[in-house]
């Protein structure tokens, strides 16, 4: 139980205190834009930061996740989310399923149809790719066209730039919440450290009443 109740509280310090700063952050923006869907075209510099910022953890917590259920992600070599998406996805598969409510009537399901799987190449290798049923989350796809193609523009003429917007701060500060919530979930002991709830977001599984990772 003291293992246990170290690697909480590792965790806790390492990762959970740091999405509660990026949450804090996302608050305050709310002095200029409202939370609410008529608003998720909104963009901004300060939106953009923040994506960018959170997104970066997704990938740095997903990695440390799959390394707790898996130490063989240690040998591959630059992960990236076709790798860590694959332990994620196969070890907490409900993560699917569960809704994040920033209020009643602005709900998101940030991990929808995620799903990865492992294959052999035709040397024998082990490979890993987005699953046919499955599809890489949009919050996701948006913030690498934020990273590295900013200035590009779609077929419908619409600057990269502007997909730093409200809906997929929303969305994907909920991915980094909702990872988060769970997995704390399910390492959580009687005996760890008192945790810090979230102020913004609330989550529950689809068709359930009951709310997820009541800490």
């Amino acid at each position: 139980m003291e293992r246990e109740a170290s690697e909480l509280s590792n965790f806790i310090s390492s990762y959970w205190n740091y999405y509660l700063e990026l949450e804090e952050a996302f608050k305050q923006t709310q002095k200029y834009v409202a939370f609410d869907k008529h608003n998720d075209k909104t963009y901004s510099v300060e939106y953009l930061k923040l994506i960018q910022a959170v997104c970066s953890e997704i990938d740095v917590v997903a990695k440390e996740i799959a390394r707790h259920f898996d130490q063989s992600f240690d040998e591959i070599k630059k992960p990236t989310i076709i790798h860590w998406g694959y332990f994620i996805a196969n070890n907490i598969p409900q993560i699917t399923e569960v809704q994040v409510y920033l209020d009643r009537n602005y709900v998101v399901r940030p991990w929808e149809k995620f799903g990865y799987e492992q294959y052999s190449d035709k040397n024998g290798n082990i490979r890993y790719r987005l699953r046919s049923d499955c599809k890489s989350p949009s919050w996701w796809s948006d913030y690498n066209k934020l990273k590295h193609e900013r200035t590009s523009r779609n077929s419908d003429g619409q600057i990269n730039f502007e997909k730093a917007n409200l809906k997929n701060m929303v969305l994907s500060l909920a991915a980094l919440f909702s990872l988060e919530s769970i997995y704390i979930g399910m390492i959580h002991t009687d005996f760890g450290p008192r945790i810090e709830e979230s102020s913004v977001f609330d989550m529950q599984y689809d068709d359930s009443s009951e709310p997820v990772g009541d800490r």
